[in-house]
């Protein structure tokens, strides 16, 4: 009797082995323990400073504002964001951001910093971070338009550039009236213009526009 409680403790206690080591075999990265963020904006951990939420928010080809939140890690040294580079350059003198020990700082209430460079919607730009601790952080940030969670309007110290072929209404327009041949030209042209021509592909949509695009219908054949 005591020798078949003991085959059967021992049965007992090698199939919790098994189990252990099967539950064990999962590992410890798991999908539920990792930094989840819903956003746009691109994350880089690799340092003693965090870049959080990086983007480049851009209203005009070519320009924009580089913006997200800065995490010093370090308990016993502050930080200070010093350069950037890479495939863009700052539109101007960049100050230091400063940050303390411990402490962050958030470009967008700040008001980010503005940049020049070949920029597009879209894309995703290689920028270089550089710390005076000797820290250079390079991600790649997505261009995102001045919209929703990126409005403007809701980081007032951001100063959005605008192309610089932009013509500001009344600055450098030509104000003089058109003479008679000019008019008279553009009632020839316009008269070349079939009645029925097809304007859809040359209405361009704003694609910096926040207005959503109106969805265009679809008409199927005509039933025999």
């Amino acid at each position: 009797m005591l020798h078949g409680l003991s085959r059967r403790s021992t049965a007992i206690a090698a199939g919790a082995l098994l189990l252990t080591g099967a539950l064990s075999s999962c590992g410890f990265d798991y999908a539920t323990d990792r930094v989840n963020t819903i956003s746009s904006g691109i994350n880089d951990r690799e340092g003693d400073v965090d870049v959080l939420g990086a983007v480049i928010i851009s209203g005009a080809p070519d320009t924009g504002v580089f913006a997200a939140t800065l995490s010093n890690n370090d308990y016993d040294e502050p930080a200070a964001l010093v350069g950037l580079g890479g495939e863009v350059a700052p539109a101007g003198e960049l100050e230091a951001v400063a940050l303390q020990r411990a402490g962050s700082q958030s470009l967008f209430q700040t008001g980010g910093i503005p940049l020049t460079g070949i920029i597009g919607l879209g894309d995703f730009i290689s920028v270089n971070l550089s710390f005076d601790s000797g820290q250079t952080t390079t991600i790649n940030v997505p261009v995102v338009r001045p919209c929703y969670e990126y409005d403007p309007a809701k980081f007032p110290a951001m100063d959005l550039p605008v192309a610089a072929d932009a013509a500001t209404p009344g600055e450098g327009a030509d104000t003089e009236d058109p003479t008679e041949a000019e008019v008279e030209e553009e009632i020839v042209d316009g008269a070349e213009e079939p009645e029925d021509a097809d304007h859809g592909d040359s209405e361009a949509t704003d694609p910096y526009s926040c207005t959503p695009i109106e969805p265009v219908g679809h008409h199927g054949g005509e039933e025999e």
